[in-house]
C-alpha cells in the first residue's frame, strides 16, 4: 500500500478479529464491560455496540424495541448465535434460575 494511505477496517473485520470459535461458544476476546464484547463503530457517528447484539442482527435479524438479547450459554462473552435469543428482563431472570 503507497505511504499515506490508511484503509480503515471494515466493522465485520474487526468484528471477526476478536471471536475466538470453540466447540460450542464463539467467544469475544476483545475489549468486554462486565462480561459483554464490546466493539466501537462510527457510522454515522462515534459509538459503542455490544458483540452479542451486533452477532444476533447479522444472523438473524433485527431486534424490537424493548426485547433484549439473551444467551442460553449464560456465558456474555459468546457471540454464536446459536446460543442467542430474544427475551424480556423477566424472561432473562427466569432463564437464570433454570
Amino acid at each position: 500500500m503507497p505511504s499515506g494511505i490508511y484503509k480503515r477496517k471494515t466493522l465485520e473485520q474487526r468484528f471477526w478479529e476478536k471471536v475466538k470459535k470453540t466447540k460450542s461458544c464463539w467467544l469475544w476476546i476483545g475489549t468486554k464491560w462486565k462480561g459483554y464484547g464490546h466493539i466501537s463503530a462510527w457510522n454515522p457517528k462515534p459509538r459503542i455496540l455490544k458483540a452479542h447484539r451486533l452477532s444476533y442482527e447479522w444472523h438473524k435479524g433485527k431486534i424490537p424495541k424493548g426485547l433484549s438479547v439473551l444467551h442460553h450459554c449464560d456465558n456474555p462473552c459468546c457471540v454464536n448465535p446459536e446460543h442467542l435469543f430474544l427475551g424480556t428482563q423477566t424472561d432473562n431472570m427466569r432463564d437464570m434460575r433454570i
